[in-house]
């Protein structure tokens, strides 16, 4: 439950004529820890006992009504490790606020601009269709995550971007993401380019996506739009719901194509998921879900990942939870791929 703060601040009157500044913020976040017991599935087998940090993140947000219905909104996400006290950021940046971070206007007519780090549209789309959310299980990593990661691939966060989400229109709305490819090109430079859509629509029990994202990789780096100069990847994904007070079941289907370069012929493989959770009452959920990486063109190395779990909520703000996920991997090239597993018992606090 967020703990809302009312922050007041009144301009000197020894130097500017009094002005009173009234803005309205919040903190909220989660600390989600589990006791992870991972088998490697190599011969021989190895086991290990790992105390991990599940997203965990502190968030501050605030807005000023600006009138008429427009708003000035921003918002501070840190992801951190709750068990070394660390930033979970990847990269030589460790960035502090490496989580959704930006400034924004908000006009209840005309939707939502905000710029900073954060989701692509592509992303937002699905992921709440994801019954593993942030925990073992995410379909998003742990199918063959050695072999070229997880089912969704396209399902990033990207820095130095600019997302458009457009107002509620009956249930359906659109959301558009792009980036700035490099903001230290030089003459000769190519830079990265990112385009990201997606069409919503949500109304009682149903919800249903359509998205679509192309990136393409520039001779400059620029954060997280970095990779092999002119590699092009496209991704086109449907995903839908249903959800009731007793049951939910959600699907999502991926077609992603990677090109070396612009002459290159490309590589598509299809990825798919299914998930699922039923209510044993007010506070208890069993869950399970299916994950296929489907081969790429002509290679072996598609995967499958099968996870069931257990949560109890213990409050509005607490819950514990059991997960049991096993990964099969028919990747043969560099070289076998392993089997891996792992049973998770955890606990996560929301404030």
């Amino acid at each position: 439950m967020q703990k809302k703060i009312i922050a007041l601040a009144i301009a000197s009157a020894m130097t500017v004529p009094a002005m009173t500044y009234a803005a309205e913020a919040s903190v909220s976040g989660q600390v989600n820890m589990s006791v992870d017991i991972q088998k490697d599935g190599m011969a021989p087998q190895g086991t290990s006992n790992n105390l991990t940090s599940n997203q965990s993140r502190l968030i501050f947000k605030g807005s000023e009504d600006l009138g008429s219905g427009n708003s000035a909104i921003w918002q501070l996400d840190n992801r951190f490790n709750a068990d070394t006290g660390t930033s979970s950021a990847t990269g030589t940046s460790a960035a502090i606020w490496s989580g959704n971070t930006f400034l924004g206007m908000q006009s209840n007519t005309m939707g939502t601009l905000r710029v900073g780090i954060m989701d692509s549209a592509y992303k937002s789309s699905t992921r709440n269709l994801d019954v593993f959310f942030d925990v073992a299980g995410d379909n998003r990593a742990g199918v063959g995550a050695a072999n070229g990661g997880g089912l969704l691939t396209h399902d990033k966060r990207y820095a130095n971007a600019m997302n458009y989400n457009s107002p509620n229109m009956g249930g359906l709305s659109v959301a558009a993401s792009t980036a700035f490819g490099s903001e230290n090109a030089a003459s000769g430079d190519t830079k990265a380019s990112l385009y990201s859509l997606a069409g919503m629509y949500s109304m009682d029990a149903i919800y249903a996506t359509l998205a679509y994202e192309t990136l393409k990789y520039g001779t400059v780096a620029n954060g997280t739009l970095t990779g092999a100069a002119g590699k092009e990847t496209k991704a086109l994904k449907v995903g839908a719901g249903f959800k009731t007070d007793a049951f939910t079941v959600n699907a999502v289907i991926e077609r992603p194509t990677e090109k070396a370069g612009t002459a290159a012929a490309g590589v598509s493989t299809t990825n798919f998921y299914l998930g699922g959770s039923f209510a044993l009452g007010s506070a208890d959920s069993v869950r399970a879900a299916f994950t296929k990486r489907g081969a790429t063109s002509g290679a072996t190395n598609d995967a499958k990942q099968y996870a069931i779990g257990y949560a109890h909520d213990m409050s509005k703000a607490t819950s514990v939870y059991v997960t049991y996920v096993k990964t099969t991997d028919n990747t043969t090239v560099p070289a076998a791929a392993a089997d891996p597993s792992a049973l998770s018992f955890g606990m996560k606090h929301s404030f």
